[in-house]
């Protein structure tokens, strides 16, 4: 069912990581210049591109896709559980892209790195969906233990 508490965790997920596409996930100083390390790369003051992110940005526009097509798979439990662990996965795999390409640009122009709250929003979605997949899971459970009364 859609008013199922998962759907609310998958749809909360699904909004946090899509904070991700609006705010700066890292502030970059160096002796000459500020950089921003948005979703889909490193740039500049001037809005020249010092480290290009594109994995990380395909990765932080599915994954909300991904989690919103996984409240609607509400009749397949099964399908839906899949959703959730490989959600999981990629939004640990977008972590670790993140720390890759800080450090890329930690090596490519040698700045100072600070992290702001959207650097750790991927563990939060990741966590939610989490929550979800032990609804889903309970669910599951529930359904085929009525199933075997019968």
């Amino acid at each position: 069912m859609i008013q199922r508490i998962q759907s609310l965790y998958l749809l909360m997920a699904a909004l946090v990581i899509s904070l991700m596409l609006v705010f700066p996930i890292a502030f970059m100083n160096s002796d000459v210049e500020n950089y921003r390390y948005l979703f889909y790369g490193v740039i500049g003051d001037h809005d020249q591109f010092e480290v290009k992110a594109i994995p990380l940005a395909t990765l932080l526009i599915f994954i909300p896709l991904l989690n919103l097509a996984g409240i609607f798979f509400y009749k397949n439990r099964i399908l839906q559980m899949r959703i959730c662990i490989f959600n999981i996965l990629l939004m640990l795999g977008s972590m670790g892209l993140i720390w890759f390409y800080s450090h890329q640009a930690d090596k490519t122009i040698g700045v100072d790195i600070y992290f702001s709250f959207p650097a750790v929003l991927p563990l939060v979605g990741a966590i939610l969906t989490y929550l979800a997949f032990m609804g889903i899971r309970k669910d599951e459970i529930l359904i085929k233990s009525a199933d075997r009364i019968r």
